[in-house]
């Protein structure tokens, strides 16, 4: 863990990462509002080589388009920029929400068939896990045994399906078969709230069956 930055951002507090590929080399994963300027306030001199993204909720991209600006990362995700699937206009027409958010272009789209990934010299796993979103991806670091698993799986909850595009037969499906299949000692870092771990979660996790 000492290799990994968190920022929490936003208005609902959406956990972005920086993963220390080098000596002065990074990989971002997600990005909450304000990210950016953060990084930028405490290392003007960085290098962010990619940024990988869960899913495209309005609240991991908001800082998507001021990443790329900023750091000239490239951006990776499981479709290309689509309006639907940030929700911003269900949170301007149903919540009251004001979102600002630019839209951005997604550099590489992982698709199905792609599996696996050399970010930053790291070999990365790629989970495709929807359920939660139809684009959702759970970015796997075997050797670190680390998990970065967005809205699919949080330390004692799970994402919620109840928007659209959710299906809670498929993400229950998924999670059983291509994250909790994982060693139990690999670590969790959520889109949202603290880190947990495999085992914690198929001990405590009442959403867990």
């Amino acid at each position: 863990m000492d290799r990994i930055r968190v920022y929490t951002g936003g208005i609902a507090s959406c956990n972005g990462y920086l993963m220390k590929t080098g000596e002065n080399s990074y990989v971002a994963i997600d990005a909450p509002e304000g990210f950016a300027q953060w990084i930028l306030a405490r290392k003007p001199d960085i290098k962010i080589t990619d940024l990988l993204i869960t899913h495209q909720h309005f609240d991991h991209v908001e800082d998507a388009a001021e990443m790329k600006r900023l750091f000239g990362c490239k951006i990776h995700a499981g479709s290309a920029y689509n309006e639907d699937l940030t929700l911003i206009k269900l949170a301007h027409n149903s919540w009251g929400v004001p979102i600002n958010l630019k839209a951005f272009e997604v550099d590489e789209v992982l698709g199905d068939d792609i599996h696996t990934a050399n970010w930053g010299g790291l070999l990365w796993h790629i989970h495709h896990v929807p359920g939660h979103s139809p684009d959702s991806i759970v970015y796997n670091l075997p050797d670190e045994e680390l998990m970065f698993t967005g809205d699919v799986l949080f330390a004692g909850s799970i994402g919620r399906t109840d928007l659209p595009g959710g299906n809670s037969r498929l993400l229950n499906h998924e999670l059983q078969t291509k994250v909790l299949t994982q060693p139990a000692t690999t670590r969790i870092l959520p889109g949202h709230g603290p880190y947990s771990t495999i085992k914690s979660e198929l001990l405590t996790n009442p959403f867990i069956s």
